[in-house]
């Protein structure tokens, strides 16, 4: 557990100075808890008994002496005054330590969302969503809960049975000793069980974090899951993962269930013997009846921490292993280098330079690229093309540094990109993507994910340049009409235009266009390209396509092929080799922002 705890001591230390005053306060409570029994005692021996009180701690809640009425309003009073400043310093602790908790909390998933954000392309590739989510959510929830519980019930209860332990052996060592004598056994059992339930729940914790990759799967594609009818399928897959889940973590229940009785038996059986022993010392005059009381009351109280302990230890394993799911994910080393000494970039002009590029996805993997070379010049716009799995996605993959190539160097205006800091690079490049991912939102928010800083008139100058501005009458609220998940409520014409218009605001002298217009009507095709003609003006552009539409206007065609930049064509061979012209037909007047007036209603909010 505090294995677990240590390995975020880096978050731990902004937080010292709350959690030190919180343990001084825990120590101060429990200093005051054990006073507590004493006034209980000054009443059973001076008020009742008449006898004499020693001991520092008697006497000054005695006084003097005196009247017996008066000793006993005294030990009533030392009485509220114990609870009530116990429970005054009891409640601040506790806000310092669970607020602490709950702050570093929040700094480890800051850090891990970053972290994760940060690791590479070919990394996330090979994790599923769902599981990386249950880390971010679930994982750091319970760490939290454990952190919580070694803050607010583990240090307290451990203070306060080392108080316990202290104070009993000093009043009456022979039998404190004997009173402490049950907490060897009730170590081992505690012990036993909870090493138990640590792997139980981290068996429980795999199983959750399989369901939520599973579900988050299932229902991010649940359009081919309904396409093709496999709900069925899908709900057997659910269960099955479920009773997965089920299994392991009533295995869990069932050891945290059976640890508090144990304990409890336990602690009954130190009990009775403290019990039985005090009353013969007792009778034999060895021992006051307040002192037995005062051992009875810390016998109840050395009890309690253990029980409270063992009933932690189920949120405590739990915490442990998502503790260790948290911390294997911040240790994963899976980015992209960078250089310590990166120079800054300013807008670059654009060139393009592959030299012997050779790019493999794994040491066994066949190469994808091999000994590849390109040049390409500023505002020159390239073709790619190649059959399936040749690799035109993969070139064009590694000028952004998603992946680095096995040898070989890419330069942009003369200079190595590993010499760029990575978002200095990435600045310097736009991609327009087949499939345009759209994020739960407005459309201005998508829009000015390209440049967040953008004014709602750089962002309205865009959206009519890529022709969003021609569906924005049919919409609610215009730009600020909100749209579902990866925009599911638009065509993938519409989302394509907003990809479009937010490539635009980002206005990177390098465009990468990945399959542009696939899956479009003619209609939107032709809205499509002419945008894409207005992006690609006084840009660097790759295009990779299948459509002779689409690379109508490039200056040249690369094709990839057995790893090479072999095959180069030029665009009339292109035509002559796939029929027609491909230039796409002319817009339609209704939808050139220069033959529409511009409508207060498509500009939602005063935009």
């Amino acid at each position: 557990m505090l294995t677990a705890a240590w390995r975020f001591r880096r978050f731990l230390r902004p937080h010292a100075p709350a959690l030190g005053a919180g343990a001084l306060l825990v120590v101060l409570g429990t200093l005051l808890a054990l006073a507590q029994p004493w006034p209980l005692q000054v009443i059973v021996d001076g008020v009742v008994g008449g006898r004499p009180q020693d001991g520092w701690l008697p006497t000054l809640i005695a006084g003097s002496g005196g009247d017996r009425s008066v000793v006993l309003i005294r030990a009533l009073a030392a009485t509220v005054l114990l609870v009530g400043l116990s429970a005054l310093i009891g409640y601040i602790s506790d806000l310092l330590m669970n607020r602490s908790g709950a702050r570093i909390t929040v700094t480890i998933r800051g850090a891990l969302f970053a972290h994760v954000q940060r690791l590479s392309l070919s990394f996330h590739l090979n994790q599923r969503v769902g599981d990386l989510v249950a880390r971010l959510t679930t994982d750091i929830d319970r760490s939290q809960n454990m952190l919580v519980a070694i803050f607010g019930t583990l240090i307290p209860n451990a203070v306060m049975l080392a108080g316990l332990a202290v104070v009993m052996v000093l009043v009456e060592p022979s039998f404190g000793l004997l009173a402490l004598s049950i907490a060897p056994p009730l170590f081992l059992v505690t012990y036993h069980f909870t090493r138990k339930i640590r792997r139980a729940s981290r068996a429980a914790r795999e199983a959750d974090a399989g369901l939520a990759a599973m579900t988050s799967e299932t229902l991010g594609a649940i359009r081919v899951v309904q396409a093709f009818g496999r709900e069925g399928l899908e709900d057997d897959r659910f269960a099955g993962q479920s009773r997965e889940s089920l299994t392991a973590g009533l295995r869990a229940i069932k050891l945290r269930a059976g640890l508090p009785p144990l304990v409890d038996l336990v602690s009954l059986a130190g009990t009775l013997l403290v019990t039985y022993v005090g009353v013969q010392r007792v009778l034999d005059g060895r021992m006051s009846l307040g002192v037995l009381l005062v051992f009875l009351s810390y016998l109840r109280s050395l009890y309690r921490p253990m029980r409270a302990l063992s009933k932690m230890s189920y949120v405590v394993s739990q915490g442990v292993a998502s503790a260790e799911r948290v911390d294997a994910m911040l240790r994963t080393d899976d980015t992209i280098p960078q250089a310590r000494d990166a120079r800054p970039v300013r807008r670059l002009r654009g060139r393009v330079e592959l030299r012997d590029v050779t790019f493999a996805y794994g040491p066994a993997k066949p190469r994808v690229l091999n000994a590849a070379s390109l040049a390409v010049e500023p505002g020159e716009h390239v073709g790619i093309v190649g059959r399936t799995g040749a690799g035109k996605s993969t070139l064009i993959s590694l000028i952004p540094r998603f992946y680095d190539p096995q040898a070989g160097s890419i330069l942009l205006d003369g200079m190595d990109i590993r010499e760029f800091h990575l978002t200095d690079l990435r600045r310097q490049i736009s991609l327009v993507l087949q499939e345009p991912f759209l994020f739960y939102g407005t459309i201005m928010d998508n829009i000015r994910y390209g440049d967040p800083t953008a004014s709602p008139d750089r962002v309205w100058e865009a959206a009519t340049r890529a022709h969003v501005t021609e569906f924005l009458d049919r919409l609610p609220q215009g730009l600020d009409t909100r749209i579902g998940e990866r925009g599911g409520t638009l065509s993938g014409g519409q989302r394509q235009r907003i990809a479009i218009a937010r490539a635009m605001l980002h206005d990177a002298p390098i465009l990468i266009l990945d399959e542009p217009t696939t899956g479009l009507d003619r209609d939107s095709e032709a809205l499509v390209l002419d945008g894409l003609h207005r992006l690609t003006r006084n840009r660097t552009t790759f295009v990779i396509s299948h459509h002779p539409a689409a690379l109508a206007r490039v200056d040249r065609i690369v094709e990839v092929r057995d790893g090479q930049l072999t095959a180069r064509v030029s665009t009339r061979y292109w035509r002559r080799d796939h029929g027609a012209d491909p230039v796409p037909r002319r817009v339609p007047s209704s939808h050139n922002p220069a033959d529409r007036p511009t409508r207060p209603g498509h500009r939602a909010g005063g935009h």
